[in-house]
């Protein structure tokens, strides 16, 4: 990965809408370029070593899905769901997932390595009865394997807050990020995830009254201005360090404290 400075450019856009006011999927195999293509299948292969003939399907979603990722920025974000028999018993349950996601999180260090323009490869496994937690989610990826699950149409709104109702439970998650002794790569990647997710956050808050949906940065940044033209200078510091990530806590913590904790009474109203 690039140690450069990465600049603040108006990438990303907002989903189109169809004539009702639901969010019309972008993701589309046509838009992905062909290197992009060749991790997806070696993705694939992951999930398959993993989960074995449980596995479902698997999903791209973000912006590799929409053709728009970029070299040393973007990462792979997937996701897959697997089929297993009926277990009442819940640690054995948690086990076998656990197994499948151990595997899988072994297979994709190497491949990180061997496509070092890619920021990161996140895999995630789930058991199929969890379709209806993920269908945001789903809303807006690629199914790159099996077949798609039907889905109901969602409008930019509540229906897709996904992560404005939990903010209040990521303070308690940062608290025991501070205390804990933590690698400077590891303090950035919950920098970048902090940062992201407060952007995220802040344009969420939008969704209702500007009647648009976004998962990308610049545009999150860009609506939230908008509306908290006041509060610009910080989100614009807050957009620099999610693509910039740093490994200072107490200045992650100081943003937390400070604009983050605004940011959770004002999301508060809209919930």
């Amino acid at each position: 990965m690039s140690d450069s400075i990465i600049e603040i450019k108006p990438m990303g856009s907002y989903f189109e809408l169809d004539s009702e006011g639901y969010i019309i999927n972008p993701a589309s195999l046509d838009k992905i370029p062909d290197k992009y293509k060749k991790i997806l299948d070696e993705i694939v292969g992951i999930y398959k070593k993993s989960c074995g003939d449980k596995l479902i399907n698997v999903y791209v979603r973000g912006s590799v899905a929409k053709g728009e990722a970029v070299d040393f920025v973007s990462d792979f974000d997937t996701l897959g769901f697997a089929k297993i028999p009926d277990i009442q018993d819940k640690e054995k349950f948690i086990e076998i997932f656990t197994n499948y996601r151990q595997i899988a999180n072994d297979l994709k260090e190497s491949l990180e390595k061997k496509y070092d323009f890619v920021t990161g490869i996140e895999i995630q496994i789930y058991p199929s009865h969890k379709v209806k937690n993920n269908i945001i989610i789903l809303s807006q990826a690629l199914c790159i394997y099996g077949e798609p699950f039907v889905l109901p149409k969602l409008k930019p709104g509540r229906d897709l807050m996904s992560h404005t109702p939990s903010f209040e439970n990521f303070f308690k998650e940062l608290d025991e990020f501070y205390l804990s002794n933590t690698s400077q790569d590891r303090n950035k990647m919950k920098c970048s995830y902090a940062m992201k997710r407060l952007l995220r956050i802040g344009f969420e808050i939008t969704m209702e009254r500007s009647n648009r949906y976004t998962r990308d940065l610049y545009r999150c940044y860009e609506t939230f201005s908008e509306f908290y033209p006041e509060k610009e200078p910080q989100m614009k510091e807050i957009l620099f360090l999610a693509i910039n990530p740093i490994s200072d806590k107490n200045k992650i913590k100081e943003i937390m404290e400070s604009f983050g904790k605004w940011l959770l009474s004002e999301s508060k109203k809209y919930l």
